[in-house]
Formats: structure tokens, C-alpha cells, sequence
């Protein structure tokens, strides 16, 4: 994507492992947001950069990175059946941010479909008439969602 296609909005993403790398790759060049910074719960951090921006702890994130200036999003995969990915998707609601979401720009997803926020849904994915994609979903590439489908909160396809 064209930078100057950006529309201002800072973005932090909660995480720092691979799933927070492949966010960084598709949020830098097929959305809107520029990303800032990484974070990370303090007994995890690993490096202080990634992507030569800096990982901060989650525990100080709001300090750092406040919700009323920046966005979110929790780039966690399915550990432990996703109850990772949902704690920390609760707590970084609890701190006051707004949840981004990712919708690739080669997914195909009728006018009709709502999603929720904090929703990753990778390329050659199809989302027909009338879907309903929860909060906190991750779609990876290739599903097929048939008309009227509904996924729950806190999913990973």
C-alpha cells in the first residue's frame, strides 16, 4: 500500500511472536495504520525491537501508548485453544483501546457482511451475503463462509 494512503491512525500490536510479525507485514502494506510499536507481557519479552520498533511491556502499555491516541491489536494465535489470544483481548479492552481489525484487500466479502473488531481474515478468504464474523476471529487463508454463517467471539479458522 502507499504510504500516503495512511490515514493517521497509530497502532500498537500486542505481541511479539510470529503471528505479531505476519499483523506487522499486513497492516503495514494493505491497511490503513501505521504501526508503532509491539508489546508484550514483561516475563516474555525477548528483544527490545522487532521490525525496528520498540516492545514495550503490556503492563505499561497504556502509559506508553494511551488508548485515546492510539489503536490496538491482539496478534495472538490459537494457544491453548485461544484462551490466551481472549485474556489478553479482555484486558487490553479493559484499558480503554479501540480494537482494529485486518480484512485482506484480495479476501472477498459481501456488502452485507459485519465483522467485529480485533479480526484478522487473510487473503482468498469468502465471506458471502449476510456473514457474521464475531470479535476476535482469526480467518487464515482460503475458507469458504457460506450465506448467512455466523462465528462466535474468539474463534480461529
Amino acid at each position: 500500500m502507499d504510504n500516503s494512503l495512511k490515514n493517521g491512525e497509530k497502532l500498537v500490536i500486542v505481541g511479539a511472536g510470529e503471528l505479531a510479525e505476519i499483523a506487522y507485514e499486513y497492516f503495514s502494506y494493505d491497511s490503513p495504520y501505521e504501526i508503532v510499536a509491539f508489546s508484550a507481557v514483561k516475563d516474555y519479552i525477548k528483544m527490545e525491537k522487532l521490525y525496528d520498533l520498540p516492545v514495550v511491556p503490556f503492563e505499561e502499555i497504556h502509559q506508553i501508548y494511551p488508548a485515546n491516541e492510539y489503536k490496538a491489536f491482539v496478534a495472538v494465535p490459537y494457544t491453548n485453544f485461544n484462551r490466551l489470544r481472549t485474556r489478553l483481548y479482555h484486558e487490553t479492552k479493559n484499558k480503554g483501546y479501540e480494537l482494529a481489525s485486518y480484512v485482506s484487500s484480495n479476501a472477498f466479502v459481501w456488502k452485507n457482511v459485519t465483522i467485529g473488531e480485533n479480526c484478522f481474515i487473510f487473503e482468498n478468504n469468502v465471506l458471502q451475503h449476510h456473514v457474521s464474523v464475531g470479535n476476535n476471529v482469526i480467518l487464515w487463508s482460503g475458507n469458504h463462509i457460506g450465506h448467512r454463517s455466523v462465528i462466535k467471539d474468539h474463534c480461529f479458522i
